[in-house]
Formats: structure tokens, sequence, C-alpha cells
């Protein structure tokens, strides 16, 4: 019996393009007729790879005096300056503020969208 290679719901939806919707905003466009609409410092902030998680979920300083290191410093203007297709299931953002290391599964973005700082828009209905 050949393996049948038609969707099923353990399979992520797909995005359809992806661009700039401004300086600022990232849109992506699902095959579902979802568009997304995700400002750039809110992804840089939940990034998901394990240094950034870390530093989500590290203890609060003793010291609030301490400088700042790099990745606890995310500007509201960082900006995505590539971002590449990961196989079927993610895509890989490099940030202006020189990071480059989290996957974002296209599962993770739709949850992202969820947020209010997000836009969800419809573009179809079936």
């Amino acid at each position: 019996m050949p393996f049948d290679f038609d969707r099923d719901d353990s399979m992520p939806i797909l995005p359809t393009n992806l661009k700039k919707a401004d300086d600022h905003t990232l849109q992506i466009d699902w095959e579902d007729g979802v568009t997304t609409l995700y400002p750039m410092d809110f992804l840089r902030r939940n990034c998901p790879c394990a240094s950034c998680d870390e530093a989500r979920f590290a203890k609060p300083a003793s010291n609030p005096l301490r400088v700042l290191q790099p990745h606890e410093i995310i500007s509201a203007q960082v900006t995505i300056t590539e971002a590449e297709v990961m196989g079927r299931y993610a895509l890989h953002f490099s940030w202006s503020d020189g990071h480059r290391e989290g996957i974002y599964t296209f599962d993770f973005l739709r949850e992202l969208a969820q947020n209010p700082v997000c836009q969800i828009r419809q573009t179809k209905t079936e």
C-alpha cells in the first residue's frame, strides 16, 4: 500500500508568503487563508533559542544597577535582516542586533499570533 502524503491534522499549516508589511512588522500569509502581522521586536523578544529562553526565565539580578548584557536589551527598532525557510516546519531569522539563533516553528508562530500585539486577518473563507 503506498504512503498517503495528504495533509492530516498533525501537519503544520504552511506559510505561502512572507514579507515586511512595514519597517517593523512581518506579515505571513498562511495556506488556510489567514494573514498574521507580527511586530518584529515582539518576535525577537520571543526568540525560542536556548540562550534567549534561559534569559527570559532567569532569576532577576540582585543588583539593579548592574550592566545589562546585549541579549537583555531588545530595542523596538530591531528588524529582521534575513529570513530562511527551514524545511517544511520553521523559519529562521537573522536580526539587526546580530542575533541568529532562533528557529521559529510554524506552530509556534501561529501560537504567537494569538497575542494581542499581533493582528490576525482571515483572507478567504472555505
